[in-house]
């Protein structure tokens, strides 16, 4: 990645004492490579390579041969400094990870975050390009200092220390079953942990933040969802917080962007979802955008894949729902791509896993939940594995913790909810 002299030039001027080699604390090896596990790709520049990484913005970086598209992961846990157009670097994403240390990915192609979001280790934030000073699709990877992008170190990744020779293509590690819950479900905020979103008794669409051991004061975001048939949320847009998508009284599909603090105009994508049992949003495909999944009025499993602008052909995924109370997809096993959760006729909760292209034999992590008004299956604990959240019949809602292979004693997160039409 080149930078302007006349820019070079000013930092130089500004003193390069802030470049100083960092202390051993700063330079302990936390990241990991920035793309999935078991992916390798050719190393095109080293750290110091006097074509471009022989300044004081490249010095320590590395330039992967990633082609267009490839999905770039976060090296490390932290906050996003800034996602957004950057001179020289094109597209790029900042994680802050403490001490004025941020990770570094350029001339992306797209981004799946935004500045102010929480991010996990593996967690997909960006796909790869040619965006800026680029001679061709690839990631240009560092640590810099996050107010200045003066390089910091090299990236001392778990895969290959401080080493990155020319030619090398390093196989990643990250991801996998450390991966993050990309589909954020009910993650309205954007920072790794859901949220709750509800429909109440008059038709109003109420945002209640996660608070960390409960929920805050709700803000409405909408009114005239009482009419609804369902609602959900779940990131379809990519932007790394939760999007609204619902079937009207008509069976219109409609999403709703997230604008920031409300919701913007609907867009239509789809149509004759008026007889559908149950609807879920969630990434099934594992590509940072929702999907939708549908159990139809033959008691059928569909799976419609997000195709850029609506729904492509439904796949046929599962059959014998028809007697489900509750049906709900989110990231179970933490791999990435959405599980299917369901509450049968004996009140029974079962998780059935992404198997691929279908579901797994399913795996029986509850019961007594045939009372519960509502069941939702999302990240509260921001650990990348969906947890439960259920209404039950007096109106409690609570929490229960992904235990590993099974649910955690439940806790109490809110009372009241016993009129919602809709909690989310």
């Amino acid at each position: 990645m080149r930078r302007s002299l006349a820019v070079l030039c000013a930092v130089l001027a500004a003193g390069l004492a802030a470049v100083a080699p960092t202390s051993p604390a700063h330079a302990a090896a936390p990241f990991k490579l920035p793309y999935p596990a078991g992916s390798a790709y050719t190393i095109t520049q080293t750290p110091g390579n006097p074509y471009s990484h022989n300044d004081a913005y490249n010095r320590h970086a590395v330039d992967f041969a990633t082609p267009s598209g490839t999905p770039i992961l976060a090296s490390a846990a932290g906050t996003v400094y800034f996602a957004s157009w950057s001179n020289g670097g094109g597209n790029m994403v900042l994680i802050d990870h403490g001490g004025n240390r941020c990770s570094q990915y350029a001339h992306l192609s797209g981004f799946n975050v935004a500045a102010g979001a929480w991010v996990s280790q593996g967690q997909r934030i960006a796909s790869s390009g040619a965006t800026g000073n680029a001679t061709g699709p690839h990631l240009h990877w560092n640590i810099v200092y996050c107010d200045s992008q003066l390089s910091r170190e090299i990236p001392n990744s778990v895969e290959t220390g401080t080493s990155y020779p020319t030619g090398y293509a390093p196989v990643s590690r990250n991801g996998g079953s450390s991966g993050a819950d990309m589909e954020r479900v009910s993650d309205w905020s954007g920072d790794g942990k859901s949220d709750v979103l509800g429909v109440d008794a008059s038709g109003n669409l109420l945002y209640y933040p996660h608070s960390g051991s409960g929920l805050a004061s709700p803000v409405k975001i909408g009114h005239g969802w009482g009419g609804f048939k369902h609602v959900m949320a779940a990131d379809w847009s990519g932007d790394g917080k939760a999007d609204v998508l619902g079937v009207d009284s008509g069976g219109g599909l409609f999403y709703y962007p997230h604008s920031g603090n409300g919701l913007a105009s609907p867009v239509k994508i789809g149509h004759g979802w008026g007889g559908f049992k149950h609807v879920m949003a969630a990434d099934w495909s594992g590509d940072g955008k929702a999907d939708v999944l549908g159990v139809d009025a033959s008691g059928n499993l569909l799976y419609y894949p997000h195709s850029g602008s609506g729904l492509a052909s439904p796949v046929k995924i599962g059959h014998g729902w028809s007697g489900f109370k509750q049906v709900m997809s989110s990231d179970w096993s933490g791999d990435g791509k959405a599980d299917v959760l369901g509450v049968d006729a004996s009140g029974n909760l079962l998780y059935y896993p992404h198997s691929g292209s279908a579901l797994a034999s399913p795996v029986k992590i509850g019961h007594g939940w045939g009372t519960f008004k509502h069941v939702i299956a999302s990240d509260w604990s921001g650990d990348g594995h969906a947890d439960v959240l259920g209404v039950d019949s007096g109106g409690g809602l609570f929490y229960y913790p992904h235990s590993g292979s099974g649910l955690a004693p439940p806790v109490k997160i809110g009372h009241g909810w016993g009129t919602f039409r809709f909690v989310l």
